[in-house]
């Protein structure tokens, strides 16, 4: 079996490349992670238990924000088509 470590010959654009497509699945884990904690918010009325899950939400979308900065430096065309997509939005009626 071969070890994903074992590729010590790999270019330094192939690991950009690999480390901006886990990024990408970092955020998607993320972006899970606060719908999850979402629905937990939204099926309890204890309010320590409501004030503790926003707090942990609250972080994940920070994280968000830290992942897509990561994203942005190593694949500066996602941040390009990013902003095309953000700016398309903020156009509609």
């Amino acid at each position: 079996m071969r070890s994903v470590f074992s590729s010590l010959n790999v270019s330094n654009k192939n690991n950009l490349t690999l480390t901006a497509q886990n990024a990408r699945l970092d955020i998607i884990g993320e972006l899970e992670a606060i719908v999850m904690y979402q629905n937990h918010f939204d099926a309890t009325d204890d309010q320590d238990a409501r004030k503790t899950i926003a707090d942990i939400m609250e972080e994940e979308k920070v994280h968000v924000g830290q992942l897509f900065g990561l994203l942005f430096k190593l694949d500066p065309e996602s941040k390009v088509q990013f902003e095309k997509g953000y700016t398309e939005f903020m156009q509609q009626d």
